[in-house]
């Protein structure tokens, strides 16, 4: 399976807010990735992974995966 940041974020159980200071970031900025708007780098992106408990490759972290794995309407993404 396969998650979006939000919907890694939320299996978490963490609001946008959380995450944001668990990233050491502002909450507009983290929403900006969480939109795909900004790219996490990859040492943000393994910490993003360590703060939802999901491992790394199991996170979409690039917009055009997103449209190419998941529905948005269920929780999980397929390949």
């Amino acid at each position: 399976m396969r998650y979006t940041l939000e919907q890694a974020r939320i299996l978490a159980g963490l609001t946008q807010i959380e995450m944001a200071e668990k990233m050491n970031m502002s909450e507009k900025t983290y929403i900006q990735y969480e939109k795909y708007r900004r790219i996490l780098r990859m040492d943000q992106g393994y910490e993003f992974a360590k703060n939802v408990n999901v491992p790394f490759d199991s996170i979409i972290f690039f917009a055009g995966q997103v449209q190419k794995f998941c529905s948005f309407n269920e929780l999980t993404c397929t390949i």
